[in-house]
Parts: structure tokens; sequence; C-alpha cells
């Protein structure tokens, strides 16, 4: 419960502060109990661009093959879809992080 009043806290923080209105949609899915949307990274591969900063509204998967490198931010991760991600040469941040680190990237593609 902690942790998700932080990761509440952080995103409100970066809607204040770039007044995007990505950030406020993010802070309304994390509003809820629990994102349910799960995404396999075959779906990261199919959908994103080399090099894109993609925000999941819900858990990775490591079901698939990645081969691009992409910054990811979602609310958890498999053990297997963390690792994937890095191992293509990209980042796999908590949403939270993700936030903090990126909060003014244009260019930020959803993914449910």
């Amino acid at each position: 419960m902690i942790e998700k009043i932080k990761t509440l806290k952080v995103l409100k923080n970066a809607y204040r502060e770039t007044k995007r209105p990505i950030w406020r949609a993010v802070y309304k899915v994390g509003e809820k109990n629990k994102p349910n949307h799960v995404v396999n990274v075959s779906k990261l591969e199919r959908l994103v661009p080399d090099g894109a900063y993609v925000i999941v509204l819900g858990r990775v998967l490591g079901g698939g093959s990645l081969t691009k490198k992409i910054h990811v931010g979602a609310f958890s991760y498999s053990k297997a879809g963390r690792e994937k991600i890095n191992k293509a040469g990209g980042e796999a941040l908590l949403i939270d992080a993700f936030a903090e680190k990126y909060k003014d990237q244009g260019g930020i593609i959803i993914v449910k």
C-alpha cells in the first residue's frame, strides 16, 4: 500500500510539473486497485519502434522475443519480461521511476 501511495505521488508531481496529460491519465489508471492489463514482450516488438519510450498500463510478461532497444515503464514485470527488455539493450523501470526519469520526454507511447 505504501508503494502505491508513493507511485501515485510521483505521477501526480510529474503532471503538476509538466502539465502533460499523459501523466494524469497514468495516474488515473494507478488509482484503481490494480491495473489488470497484461502485455507480452512480443506485443511490444510488434507495436513500438526501436528506441521508443513506452508506458504499459499493467504488467509486462516475457512471452515471445524482443529485439528492439526500448525504454519501458510499467506497474509490474515478470522476471522473464524484465530480463528480455534488458537483454535487448532496453530499460525496464517501474512506473514511478519511469515518470521521474522521463517526465519531460516527448512521444511516449501507451500500450495496454
